[in-house]
């Protein structure tokens, strides 16, 4: 083999070799890349989650504070229709009350 081919072989070899070395490196630097990228991804979709479980969570609240006001209310309005009858039944008591005095009183007199 002649010293020509032998040198043209050695620095095609040494050239495969940093060749190889270059793409080793990228992608070293790529998987770097990658999980960087992930990282950021992930950290984005954590943030992302809570801000929808805090929405969820807000929005339950207003939905659980909604119906206990729609219970309150309904408890307010019914206790308020019952006072409106005992009173209403408390006037008609004190109008017989009143009318029985009146007879008893006319029945004395008389």
């Amino acid at each position: 083999m002649s010293e020509v081919k032998f040198n043209a072989y050695s620095k095609a070899i040494i050239e495969f070799e940093d060749e190889i070395k270059r793409i080793k490196r990228e992608i070293a630097d790529d998987s770097k890349r990658l999980i960087t990228l992930s990282d950021s991804y992930l950290s984005e979709l954590r943030a992302t989650a809570e801000r929808s479980l805090g929405e969820i969570q807000k929005l339950l609240n207003e939905e659980k504070k909604r119906q206990l006001d729609e219970i309150r209310n309904k408890y307010i309005s019914e206790r308020e229709k019952q006072l409106d009858e005992i009173r209403k039944e408390a006037e008609k008591n004190i109008d017989k009350v009143v009318n029985e005095v009146i007879r008893q009183l006319l029945g004395v007199f008389k």
